[in-house]
């Protein structure tokens, strides 16, 4: 079950994902082409609204998030999404707010959120091979690679510690 709000650190938060108003918000980051070729490859097309809307309402194996950053008057600001599943980790981060840090702080706060639901494992399902800002992400904290075959790269995170964090 998803909580109300993951709090990241002042900045950023992250917020349950629900209702047509959030897949509008996901949705233009999914036109994106550099968006959409890092997560499904270059030459992929972009998403109709209709697979952003599937793409939320499947993640009920997972907890699906819209990444928030406070902006200067206080407010929140939808900047992408990420859902917490123990066979996927999948995160997006619209292309505007990218190489902010954005995505190592949101990783290393759901990994601790794997701990306090008692996980032993994270696992990426997979990592465009064009995407090397994904894969620095993953190994970065500590995910290795696994065998899988091209153009995808599976990680995984084993084992996740004993200090959750609430």
């Amino acid at each position: 079950m998803t909580p109300e709000t993951l709090p990241v650190d002042d900045e950023l938060r992250l917020r349950p994902g629900a209702g047509d108003a959030d897949v509008e918000l996901a949705w233009t980051w999914y036109q994106d082409p550099e968006t959409v070729a890092l997560v499904d490859g270059a030459g992929s097309a972009p998403y109709d609204r209709e697979r952003v809307a599937a793409m939320f309402e499947s993640s009920g194996n997972g907890e699906l998030y819209l990444i928030e950053r406070r902006t200067p008057d206080g407010a929140w600001l939808a900047v992408g999404d990420v859902t917490l599943a123990p066979d996927t980790l999948p995160i997006v981060v619209a292309p505007e707010w990218r190489r902010q840090g954005i995505g190592h702080r949101v990783l290393l706060r759901l990994v601790d959120r794997a701990r306090v639901l008692g996980w032993e494992q994270l696992h990426v399902r997979e990592v465009d091979a064009g995407n090397e800002a994904a894969l620095r992400l993953f190994t970065g904290i500590g995910f290795v690679p696994r065998a899988a075959p091209p153009p995808a790269l599976s990680l995984r995170l084993s084992p996740l510690g004993s200090r959750p964090r609430p």
